[in-house]
C-alpha cells in the first residue's frame, strides 16, 4: 500500500447524507422548468407574432441571476422553433467577451463555426453574420446572454455595435428578420447608455425574472432534495428552514442549491446523522460572499469605480473602511483619482448609484443636517472589502483569460 491509498481512505465519504450530490449542481438544468408560467406565457406569446408577421426586433429579458432567465428563453425558443419551420433559434453567451468586435465575432462563430480575422473589422465580422442568417429560416431569435458586458472599448462603443445589429445595411439589404434577446442582469437601456438613434429601433418588448419566494424555490428545490439526500437526514422543518433562508437572502435558485450542498457536507464533516438549521447558519455567509462576488466581477467599468469610491475611504488609526460616503465625496474621490479618466459626470454618478441601488448593492438614504442642507447618503449591503476582492477576481480572470 502507497501513502495514497490511506489518503483515499481517509477522504473517502462515511456515513455521507447525500445519495446523489450531483442533484444539487447548480449548473445541472432540470428535466422541467418550474415557477416561471408567467414568463414562459410572456415569451410564447411574443414568438406566436410570427404568425401575424411579426417579431420584436429585441426584447430585454432582464432580472437578479439565478433567476432562470436563460434556461427559460432557451426552452421555450428550442420547442417553438421544432414546432415551426420557420423560425430558427440561436444562443450566444458573450461572458468571456472583453470587446465588441469579439462579441461580434462570438455571434459568428455560433452561425458559421469560425472565427473572422481581426482586421476585417466590425462591418467585416457583421456581414459574415448577415451571409450567414441568408441560408436561415424567415425569422431567427438570436439570445445573447450576459449581454451587460457589450462595453465601450478603445475602437468601438455599445451604440456602433446595437445599430449594425439592428439596421445594418446588410441586414436591411438581405430582408433578414432578426430579433435579439438580450438577456441582462441589469436593465439594459440604463447600463448601456444607448443613444436615440439605436432606442429608436429597439422596441418596448421585456420580460422580468424576479427573485425566487420561498413557494417558488420550494417547488424548484423539492424533487432535486429527494434525489440528492437519504432518506431522514433532511427533516421537512430543516428544509424549509433552509429554503427560507436562501428566499431571504438571494432569491436564487443557483445559490439556495449551493447551500443545501454545503450544508449536507457540513453535516458530513461533523458525522451529523441529520443536518441541522445550525449547518445553514454558518453555510450562508460563505455561500452569501459568493454570490456577492459573482455579481460585483460581472459590473461594468463605472459601476466598478463608484463602488471603489464608495469603499476607499479608510480609518487612519484602525484602517476600517468608513461608510456611509455622500454623493459628493464620491464624486470628489473619483475626480482626485486615477479614475477620473472615466470622465463620468454628475449625472453618470447619480445614475450608477440607482442602478447599484436597484440592484440591491447599496443602500441610499436623504440625511438632514439642519441649515447644512439635506446630504444623500450611500453604503454598501455587503461587506466593502468584497468589493476589493472582486476586482481582484475579475484581474486573475482577465490575465487567465489572456494566457
Amino acid at each position: 500500500m502507497s501513502k495514497y491509498d490511506d489518503l483515499f481512505d481517509e477522504t473517502a465519504p462515511d456515513d455521507s447524507v447525500f445519495t446523489d450530490k450531483g442533484a444539487l449542481d447548480p449548473l445541472a438544468e432540470p428535466d422541467e422548468i418550474m415557477a416561471r408560467d408567467e414568463q414562459e406565457r410572456e415569451l410564447a406569446t411574443i414568438l406566436n407574432g410570427i404568425k401575424e408577421g411579426y417579431l420584436p426586433p429585441t426584447v430585454s429579458i432582464y432580472g437578479p441571476p439565478g433567476t432562470g432567465k436563460t434556461l427559460t428563453a432557451r426552452r421555450i425558443c428550442q420547442a417553438f422553433a421544432t414546432r415551426h419551420e420557420e423560425l430558427a433559434a440561436e444562443y450566444v453567451n458573450l461572458k468571456e467577451c472583453r470587446t465588441l468586435f469579439s462579441a461580434a465575432n462570438e455571434i459568428h462563430l455560433e452561425l458559421t463555426g469560425e472565427r473572422k480575422k481581426s482586421y476585417v473589422g466590425l462591418d467585416g465580422v457583421f456581414e459574415g453574420i448577415w451571409i450567414a442568417l441568408e441560408d436561415y429560416p424567415e425569422y431567427t431569435v438570436l439570445i445573447l446572454d450576459e449581454i451587460d458586458q457589450i462595453q465601450h472599448d478603445a475602437n468601438y462603443d455599445p451604440n456602433e455595435f446595437f445599430y449594425r445589429l439592428l439596421r445594418g445595411e446588410g441586414k436591411l439589404k438581405r430582408g433578414i428578420t432578426l430579433s435579439a434577446w438580450l438577456v441582462s442582469n441589469q436593465i439594459i437601456d440604463v447600463d448601456l447608455r444607448l443613444d436615440s438613434r439605436v432606442e429608436s429601433a429597439m422596441s418596448d418588448e421585456s420580460v422580468f425574472f424576479g427573485p425566487y419566494g420561498k413557494a417558488k424555490l420550494t417547488a424548484l428545490l423539492a424533487p432535486r432534495l429527494e434525489q440528492a439526500f437519504k432518506s431522514g437526514v433532511l427533516s421537512d422543518q430543516v428544509s424549509e428552514y433552509g429554503i427560507q433562508q436562501a428566499a431571504n437572502y438571494w432569491g436564487d435558485a443557483r445559490k439556495a442549491l449551493s447551500l443545501f450542498r454545503n450544508a449536507g457536507e457540513l453535516a458530513n464533516e461533523r458525522s451529523l446523522e441529520e443536518i441541522t438549521r445550525s449547518c445553514f447558519d454558518e453555510c450562508i455567509e460563505t455561500t452569501d460572499k459568493e454570490a456577492v462576488l459573482e455579481k460585483l466581477t460581472t459590473l461594468p467599468k463605472n459601476h466598478h469605480a463608484i463602488l471603489l469610491c464608495l469603499s476607499g475611504l479608510r480609518n487612519v488609526e484602525t484602517g476600517i473602511i468608513e461608510q456611509p460616503v455622500s454623493t459628493a465625496d464620491i464624486k470628489q474621490a473619483l475626480d482626485e483619482s486615477s479614475l477620473a479618466k472615466l470622465k463620468l459626470s454628475n449625472r453618470a454618478v447619480h445614475s450608477v448609484l440607482t442602478d447599484l441601488e436597484t440592484m440591491g448593492l447599496i443602500e441610499t438614504w436623504i440625511e438632514s443636517r439642519g441649515r447644512g442642507g439635506r446630504v444623500k447618503q450611500h453604503k454598501t449591503t455587503f461587506e466593502p472589502e468584497w468589493v476589493h476582492d472582486a476586482l481582484e477576481r475579475r484581474a486573475r480572470s482577465t490575465e487567465t483569460d489572456g494566457a
